[in-house]
């Protein structure tokens, strides 16, 4: 799909990483650039996992040789994917201007912890420290009150997916252009696609304003229940309308007493009967549901087998591997996967003909500008993915039934996966539908649906359904446990998912509970998955390749985060780190501490050096460090750190939503999307995901109202104005 490609990959940080190791699965030429000596990770799970199918070069960059070798690399690259800060960059000849002199067709992507132009840029780009100074650890639930530090790293994660969908982005623009350019994205901008479900604010309708978030103990279990034995399961039935009496097994229970008109009821009840049981009957009933798995448990089940979510990886360092594949299913040809290379091999590849083609006919106005896809999807895990090729540019119509998208009732859900968008409201349960679906297909070059394919098909949006108008249409879906095992219809939510990869369990902390984790990280992630493979097919396609089908799914997406582990040889399951019992981080030097004036501050020493410096501020011993930050005032304890050599920042807590969307350089950054909607009013969302250098980001269309646009869309594709008042008047359209 991606085979003609050419990518030069520098960095030690996980989005950049997985970020190459996305663009590799789909084809890709991935050379990482390591250190001399290698990156200190290799032998670990992660390194395993997230370097698989790249090759490697040693290569010093603070030397005149190895930026020598870097650029004979740079000549025949089409990417440059790293991390360096603009400062660093420009340091080593290797900023946005510098490079486009010297290779104008070169895509330039840089993930940094703040975004590309913020103030805050050159400061670290460590996981905790961003979703400190960002605000994300005001939006986490945890067991006590004040900032929770989150464990599933949000920021990396929807990072890397960030920089390969805008890599995907500049390089079908390219196509046209001839030119590369930036496209850069920052973990600060990946939280701000992660908060999008409960980050925004309406001046109007049903969702005005969110309330500040309780500052006290907010330990969530929803519908999340401990089963006898000591099991948990989660449970998801949005709509809430089940009723557990009617399980037989809650017969047996309801027979001996048990009273189930409480949530302290339920909780007793089902503590009476082991899982097993319980998922027998939810799955006999079609509810969604699954255990809360420890972190890695996934990874053996059959399901994630089947569906080829896991590889055997023989590792040079670690023998023979189950790691967790990256979740992209095609129909084109993508290479097998290939273990993470030893330090220097395939280092010495020739690169010396050409990259890839590209075009002659100017920039467009937008990266995605004359794009067009067509959205057949609902709720979050897969219409995400349409709505941010919409902020690039891309032309999206969102068909929906007359009644809408089943997510409207959950507004800040809804707009986050409907903005940039156009609505037309279409009975496609009715054969009269059917030349406007046509029509709509034959118009568009992208297609997208996440239903259950029982019901696609008797919609007519089965593959063989979409083909039959528009042979060569670039096809994507997303379902909830993929295609290949026996569940490919079973229904699935993010909550049953995090329960399932073990992030209930982690984000609670060692020793506690599980817990139900407010933000969609698996709908999230799942939809940023949709967005790489539905760019990667949009790139093949214009670049001279066909339509492919692509599909992911969140039990693949699941599998994915679990990357920074792996079943070793013996069977057992790599060591990797957990959140402490307070949920304040992962030890005395990566942590949060609060300190004498109430705030709170953070800070990240992962070297020797940078652990003398904290030692040097807070005492000699690590058990007094906490009453040691107790005793000073934030500002002064972040000034005696940073003055010590110590990555820290303070944390943005109380009200972080709001202080997000008052920041007037938020505003002035384009890091905030401020749009009318008929029933909304004035919509603040989080804005611009990427920077995409002196191509624009312009927000244009709140959510839409259901059919806002049916009229107009019914003209583009060739209806009169008669042909649209008799679909009306037959309820085909709204």
């Amino acid at each position: 799909m991606l085979n003609a490609l050419r990518i030069v990959e520098i960095g030690e940080g996980q989005a950049v990483q997985v970020a190459g190791l996305m663009l590799a699965a789909l084809g890709a030429d991935v050379l990482k650039v390591e250190r001399i000596g290698g990156d200190p990770a290799r032998g670990q799970a992660r390194f395993a996992n997230w370097n698989r199918g790249k090759r490697s070069v040693a290569l010093d960059l603070d030397t005149p040789a190895g930026l020598a070798a870097l650029h004979q690399r740079l000549a025949g690259a089409d990417v440059l994917l790293h991390q360096f800060t603009p400062a660093r960059a420009k340091a080593l000849g290797l900023d946005d201007p510098a490079l486009a002199a010297k290779y104008p067709r070169l895509v330039i992507s840089g993930i940094t912890g703040s975004p590309y132009n913020h103030p805050d840029v050159e400061r670290s780009d460590d996981e905790l420290l961003v979703a400190a100074r960002f605000g994300a650890l005001y939006e986490n639930d945890g067991y006590r009150a004040g900032p929770i530090v989150w464990r599933f790293n949000a920021g990396s994660w929807s990072a890397a997916h960030l920089a390969a969908a805008a890599i995907l982005a500049r390089l079908t623009a390219r196509l046209q252009s001839g030119r590369g350019g930036a496209a850069h994205t920052s973990l600060f901008q990946g939280h701000m696609v992660m908060l999008s479900l409960i980050w925004a604010r309406n001046s109007a309708g049903p969702m005005p304003n969110n309330p500040p978030y309780p500052l006290g103990p907010r330990p969530i279990g929803q519908q999340l229940y401990e089963c006898q034995g000591g099991d948990w399961l989660q449970i998801m039935d949005p709509p809430r309308q089940f009723d557990y009496a009617n399980m037989p097994t809650m017969w047996e229970v309801l027979a001996e007493g048990a009273e189930i008109d409480t949530e302290d009821g339920k909780i007793d009840a089902f503590k009476r009967r082991p899982l097993e049981a319980w998922l027998a009957d939810l799955r006999a009933a079609d509810i969604a549901a699954e255990p809360a798995c420890p972190l890695g448990g996934m990874l053996s089940h059959p399901e994630v087998v089947a569906n080829g979510y896991v590889v055997e990886i023989d590792d040079p360092l670690l023998g023979r591997t189950v790691q967790p594949g990256v979740p992209f299913h095609t129909d084109a040809d993508l290479p097998a996967p290939r273990a993470a290379p030893l330090l220097g091999e395939g280092g010495d590849a020739d690169w010396t003909p050409p990259p890839a083609k590209v075009g002659s006919n100017g920039q467009p106005a937008e990266v995605l500008t004359g794009v067009r896809v067509v959205d057949f999807g609902m709720f979050l895990a897969g219409p995400m993915a349409p709505s941010m090729m919409g902020d690039m540019g891309a032309d999206v119509i969102k068909v929906e039934a007359l009644t809408g998208d089943r997510i409207r009732f959950m507004h800040r859900y809804y707009q986050a996966a409907a903005r940039s968008k156009r609505s037309i409201a279409l009975d496609l349960t009715k054969p009269e539908a059917q030349p406007i679906l046509a029509r709509l297909l034959q118009w568009a070059e992208a297609v997208h649906h996440n239903m259950r394919f029982k019901g696609a098909v008797k919609l007519g949006l089965s593959e063989e359904g979409i083909r039959q108008h528009n042979p060569d249409i670039a096809f994507n879906y997303v379902s909830a446990y993929g295609q290949r095992g026996t569940r490919g219809n079973w229904p699935g939510y993010d909550s049953i998912f995090n329960a399932f990869a073990g992030w209930e369990f982690e984000n609670a902390g060692e020793g506690n509970k599980p817990m139900f984790n407010r933000p969609g990280t698996m709908d999230v992630s799942s939809a940023q998955n949709c967005l790489v493979e539905m760019m990667a097919a949009l790139y093949a396609k214009r670049a001279g390749q066909r339509g492919y089908t692509t599909q992911t799914s969140l039990l693949g997406t699941s599998a994915f985060t679990q990357g920074e582990t792996l079943i070793l040889p013996d069977g057992s399951l790599a060591e990797t780190y957990h959140l402490d019992h307070d949920q304040t981080g992962f030890g005395p030097y990566h942590r949060i501490f609060q300190c004498a004036d109430g705030n709170w501050i953070a800070l990240a020493a992962h070297t020797a050096a940078r652990r003398a410096g904290v030692r040097s501020v807070l005492g000699d011993a690590e058990a007094g460090f906490v009453a040691a930050a107790a005793a000073r005032d934030a500002a002064d304890l972040v000034a005696a750190l940073e003055a010590a050599g110590v990555p820290c920042d303070h944390v943005t807590f109380e009200d972080a939503q709001n202080r997000f969307f008052d920041n007037p350089l938020n505003r002035e950054l384009n890091l905030i999307s401020v749009l009318e909607q008929p029933l909304y009013g004035t919509v603040e969302q989080p804005g611009a995901f990427w920077n995409f250098g002196e191509i624009p980001l312009i927000f244009r269309r709140a959510a839409p109202v259901i059919g806002q646009h049916t009229d107009e869309i019914m003209r583009e594709l060739g209806f009169s104005d008669a042909e649209i008042a008799a679909f009306r008047e037959q309820k085909i359209i709204a």
